[in-house]
């Protein structure tokens, strides 16, 4: 084993946190010294890692060492193992780091150091956990700026209101907030050509359920699916806010009048002592469209055709014993070329595990992309915990799957916005879970990613004034990405306008 007499003499008079300046710099003293006991530190890559791209690198806390300091030592060499250069600290429980590619380098490898101090501060590494050298290719990263250009949009709070691009404008539709809607969530729908001014193209008419006629327009929902299609905007599926799962599916050429397109089925619950169905003002009947009950279901368009995949039945939510239908969690795939009639694709080879919670699937390079998405808790349904991921899937005919093989460097997450733009995948925002461990913020989320292919990923990190949230919504417009409105924190939401565009 080797001991020093601090961590200052072997590895320079200056640590560089790499997470927080978005770059690495090879500062100080380097040293050859080792610790006895060496083991692999595996990494994913399979090819190149682009400089100032972000990636994670795990570690497994050692069970055989006794009582290790709160924090590990992240290293960094460059000539294959000779000389090592402090990048920083990580705390030990998280078992993550997120190491910034550094720039004017061919090749990099890196290293954990697990040591134990005593109360005069001398250190003594235990273990050195190294990975294989990485090799490094041009940066690709881009320079965007922020900006807000509305405060507080006159379509007012709420979260998971939808956001689609159609004739020249954006449009944001429904959305869901008790404090604001007579039944939690709206139907109105608004547009808007700058992301500042907006219009009223239909008010909220979701004001009663009673009264409300489904025939002639949709009901409020949020994180639904919102799509744009064949110059219609459609609205696929809902949320089980009402006690029940909807399924219909709505387009519209202009915002005002929405028409009903779904081929469903209608079911009435029955009186078990008459064998006569219940009045419909006692029970409502059960709609179920082609793809089936479930709620938090991820869609996209791709091909020239409507895709609806994953989701969840929720029995906290909707009474298993009515519809008859128990909890579950999906993975399957269902198209659609009409928004009437819905075909489930046969998936081959790797597939994603079951989620949803994913504004929406993103074209780019040819392919469609789903990034994260997790599962509710639902006590009722067997599942204690909520479930969040990561990983990054995409497919060129939404049969055959396939994983990019690195993790991206983003929490697991659910209620987040998936978009292409600039000729980049992004992921906004959303929320991961209630622990902030393992390099997780537990919270509402304020981060912006983008790849453009699926394995490098670079920040595009908003100004310290734009608040972390889930379940927003985002456009892409004008050469320009939108995000707004939003979940804050709980109980708060939010209305207001963000647009990133290209440049300083």
């Amino acid at each position: 084993m080797v001991k020093s007499a601090s961590r200052r003499s072997r590895f320079g008079s200056l640590r560089v946190a790499a997470w927080a300046l978005g770059l690495v710099v090879a500062l100080g003293c380097s040293s050859t010294r080792r610790p006895d006991s060496v083991v692999p530190l595996p990494l994913p890559s399979s090819g190149v890692w682009e400089a100032e791209s972000v990636h994670p690198i795990h570690w497994v806390i050692p069970t055989d060492l006794g009582q290790l300091d709160a924090s590990v030592t992240i290293i960094v060499s460059h000539d294959g193992g000779e000389n090592w250069w402090e990048l920083g600290e990580a705390p030990l429980e998280d078992e993550i780091y997120r190491w910034v590619l550094p720039t004017g380098y061919e090749k990099a490898r890196i290293a954990v150091l697990f040591h134990i101090s005593d109360a005069s501060g001398n250190v003594e590494d235990l273990r050195m956990a190294e990975s294989e050298d990485i090799t490094i290719g041009p940066s690709q990263k881009k320079s965007y700026t922020w900006e807000r250009v509305a405060v507080d949009a006159p379509f007012g709070p709420r979260d998971g209101a939808g956001g689609i691009v159609h004739n020249g404008k954006m449009w944001l539709l429904g959305g869901w907030n008790p404090d604001k809607f007579p039944v939690l969530s709206a139907n109105d729908v608004w547009s808007s050509v700058d992301g500042a001014t907006w219009v009223l193209e239909k008010p909220n008419t979701y004001l009663d359920e009673e009264k409300f006629d489904r025939k002639a327009d949709w009901e409020g929902r949020h994180f639904a699916g919102y799509q744009a299609l064949d110059g219609k905007m459609w609205i696929i599926g809902g949320d089980p806010n009402q006690g029940y799962y909807q399924t219909d599916v709505w387009s519209s050429v202009d915002g005002k009048k929405w028409t009903r397109t779904d081929i469903h089925t209608t079911t009435p619950r029955m009186n078990e002592k008459t064998g006569q169905p219940y009045p419909a003002s006692e029970w409502r009947p059960v709609e179920e469209a082609q793809y089936g009950l479930r709620t938090a279901h991820i869609t996209g368009v791709f091909g020239g055709k409507l895709f609806v995949m994953g989701g969840q039945r929720i029995s906290i939510f909707v009474d298993p014993d009515w519809p008859g239908r128990p909890s579950a969690a999906f993975n399957d795939v269902w198209s659609s070329k009409d928004g009437a009639a819905f075909e489930q694709v046969k998936t081959i080879g790797p597939m994603w595990s079951p989620r949803g919670y994913v504004s929406e699937t993103a074209e780019l390079n040819g392919r469609m992309w789903l990034v994260g998405g997790g599962l509710h808790d639902d006590a009722i349904g067997g599942r204690e915990k909520r479930e969040y991921t990561n990983d990054v899937w995409s497919t060129a005919d939404g049969a055959a799957w396939a994983q990019t093989a690195e993790e991206p460097p983003f929490s697991p997450r659910f209620w987040h916005n998936v978009k292409a733009y600039d000729g980049r995948l992004w992921v906004i925002n959303g929320y991961d879970g209630e622990e902030g461990t393992k390099g997780r913020a537990g919270d509402n989320l304020s981060d912006v990613w983008y790849t453009a292919d699926g394995r490098n990923w670079y920040s595009a990190q908003p100004p310290p004034s734009f608040i972390g949230r889930h379940a927003g919504t985002a456009w892409v417009h004008n050469d320009a990405l939108f995000v707004g409105s939003g979940n804050a924190i709980f109980e708060k939401w939010h209305a207001d306008v963000w647009k990133m565009r290209r440049g300083p």
